[in-house]
């Protein structure tokens, strides 16, 4: 929609002389001779001249002045005028400031490529002592940058990055936290089942590529749709088992065993693996033990 112009005073000369005129009897009676040869008209119709010039100015802003403008705006001016002010016009129509957690979330993809996932808990401050405790007017917003690591971690330089960004924006009243996610470890002990045409080692290959991008916390930049493992959502057994048997030359999954790493040891988490609300999921590859038998 194309914004209508303004104009902040639309009388004309005409317009102007007629209402002075008009003023003549109430302000000074015994002014009597009111045609265009009287001295007093004459002066009349020349600050109405020079009044019509200000008005016309009052509605036109130089190009000097609509650069500036725009430069205060934090808009480049560099090319044509008209795209200075789209691109201006543009920016004030964006959200600036972060109020619900889905503000801060879609602030930081925007303004940071480098950062590939984002979490916002309300009233959480996960770099406090305790973490799970309530802190009203608190936000903690997690971040997981790009890259290839297998557990992706911020740098403390962008997590101090996003933090000063952050803070121009937030309300005063809030507390904002920036953190990198937590990893809750996962493992499995599964038997599976070839067709006898495939090579157990490459079937076992597969499988583990299998769950890597399965369990992955951010999604391979390959074209697929979900950007990863979501945050606090717990493991499945039955969803290992449709990620097993899907694999290219799997004939069946004979058993199945999750495990979830607590402190130091690894212990069976049954049909489910629970995920906290900051954390995401770490498949150890290394841990995991898949032994690919070939049917008979």
């Amino acid at each position: 929609m194309t914004i209508p112009r303004l104009e902040l005073d639309n009388r004309t000369f005409d317009d102007l002389v007629e209402e002075l005129r008009a003023l003549i009897p109430r302000y000074c009676p015994e002014w009597t001779d009111h045609n265009a040869s009287d001295p007093g008209i004459t002066l009349i119709e020349l600050f109405c001249w020079v009044a019509e010039g200000l008005i016309y100015r009052t509605d036109r802003i130089p190009d000097a002045s609509q650069r500036r403008f725009l430069e205060l705006l934090g808009i480049g001016t560099e090319g044509s005028l008209d795209d200075a002010r789209a691109a201006a016009i543009k920016a004030l129509q964006g959200p600036w400031r972060a109020v619900t957690a889905g503000d801060f979330e879609a602030l930081v993809l925007e303004r940071f490529p480098r950062i590939a996932r984002v979490r916002c808990l309300a009233d959480r401050a996960l770099d406090a002592d305790a973490p799970d405790e309530e802190r009203i007017g608190h936000v903690s917003v997690i971040v997981v940058p790009t890259g290839g690591d297998d557990r992706p971690f911020p740098t403390p330089a962008l997590v101090e990055e996003v933090y000063r960004f952050l803070d121009e924006r937030r309300l005063v009243t809030c507390r904002h936290h920036v953190v990198g996610p937590l990893y809750t470890d996962v493992s499995l002990a599964a038997a599976v089942v070839c067709n006898p045409a495939m090579q157990a080692q490459g079937v076992r290959r597969r499988l583990y590529e299998a769950l890597q991008d399965f369990f992955a916390p951010v999604a391979p930049a390959d074209g697929v749709e979900n950007q990863g493992w979501a945050f606090g959502r717990p493991g499945y057994e039955s969803e290992v088992y449709a990620v097993l048997e899907g694999v290219e030359g799997v004939d069946h999954v004979e058993s199945l065993t999750l495990r979830r790493r607590q402190e130091s040891l690894w212990v069976e988490s049954g049909k489910m693996v629970a995920v906290g609300d900051e954390s995401l999921v770490f498949f150890d590859h290394g841990a995991s033990e898949i032994a690919v038998t070939a049917a008979r």
